[in-house]
């Protein structure tokens, strides 16, 4: 088939990485392939594209293709443009971020019933998010396809990759903006006053608040926040990690958080739907409220005092995350795509 890609953006985020992984595996399949980025904001997975030989357009005439895949639930105005001309997905990786969007602007809803499918990561995303606005329609074009997730190219040997200054590394891998709330880690931190710790930040950084800023500045020994990480380079620095930590106030599938989970890290992961079924407190991770710093801090410190439980959780952990194949992900897109095949 001759498929339209239409990310959100080319910056280094988890749905434009995610949608790069199905580009490679669409390419590879024998589909024509060409991406169109909705934001106009260039960013380093422009070039990733261009590198696969897969044309990068200004714009497209969508009735030149034969499917138009929408990335983010920001695409939502080209699923409405697309979808009357072509057969159009739109893959939704958001839960409130993207309902704060579509009650901003109301008239985008009418996406989920022009779209011929759309795609969730998580079954609460279909069940719950988005239930109120879907209950009417088919239920044969709503599917749950999770991200599959590995850690074959792990990148090594890195020389921009410092090896740790402290006994025990906790490592978060994430766009550094309100939603992720890393700045809830660095006050956990910065709370135990532990001076085995130290902490790094991995992620495309958008902001953090003054006061977690002034705690990362005052104590360049044991916070170090890295921003635009190039391709795979986030991997090598979970590599290196003791603890991997997630305080995130809403999620989907956290990819980083399974991709630790494969490299047998121990999780602190904040507790929310997205994680139920999957991840469960003292078995495969420690959760704690979601904005909660004192429990976060607890379960750190429960960590950093416990080898045995770490491994015990880091393994158990990888064994969850197993069942995330990239495998199993092709498959089911593939399946989808064969349904929808002209």
């Amino acid at each position: 088939m001759r498929i339209l890609l239409v990310n959100h953006e080319f910056t280094i985020t988890g749905a434009s990485t995610i949608l790069l992984r199905l580009a490679d595996h669409l390419a590879a399949s024998g589909h024509a392939l060409a991406v169109l980025a909705f934001h106009k904001e260039d960013g380093p997975i422009r070039e990733s594209y261009l590198a696969r030989g897969i044309p990068v357009l200004e714009r497209a005439d969508v009735g030149g293709f034969d499917l138009v895949i929408c990335n983010t639930a920001f695409t939502a105005s080209v699923v409405l443009e697309a979808a009357p001309l072509v057969k159009t997905i739109w893959w939704v990786h958001e839960a409130e971020t993207a309902l704060r969007f579509l009650f901003a602007n109301l008239p985008m809803l009418r996406a989920f019933e022009a779209a011929a499918a759309v795609v969730y990561d998580m079954p609460f995303q279909r069940d719950a998010v988005f239930r109120t606005f879907t209950y009417m329609l088919e239920p044969w074009k709503f599917h749950v396809i999770p991200c599959g997730v590995d850690i074959d190219d792990v990148p090594r040997g890195l020389q921009t990759v410092l090896p740790k200054r402290r006994p025990l590394r906790i490592v978060s891998v994430g766009t550094i903006e309100p939603r992720k709330r890393q700045e809830d880690l660095i006050r956990a931190v910065h709370a135990l006053g532990n001076p085995e710790i130290e902490c790094v930040i991995c992620g495309l950084y958008y902001h953090l608040p003054e006061d977690a800023l002034r705690i990362v500045q005052e104590a360049p020994e044991r916070f170090l926040v890295i921003s635009g990480l190039p391709g795979r380079e986030p991997l090598a620095w979970l590599e290196t990690a003791d603890i991997f930590c997630l305080a995130s106030g809403s999620e989907t599938q956290a990819i980083a958080a399974y991709e630790a989970a494969l490299l047998a890290k121990p999780l602190v992961l904040s507790e929310l739907p997205a994680y139920a079924g999957i991840f469960s407190h003292g078995r495969n991770c420690l959760f704690f409220p979601a904005g909660d710093v004192a429990m976060l801090a607890h379960s750190l410190a429960l960590l950093a005092a416990n080898a045995a439980l770490r491994e015990r959780l880091g393994l158990a952990a990888r064994e969850t995350a197993r069942r995330f194949s990239p495998a199993a992900f092709c498959a089911e897109f593939d399946a989808l795509l064969a349904r929808l095949a002209p």
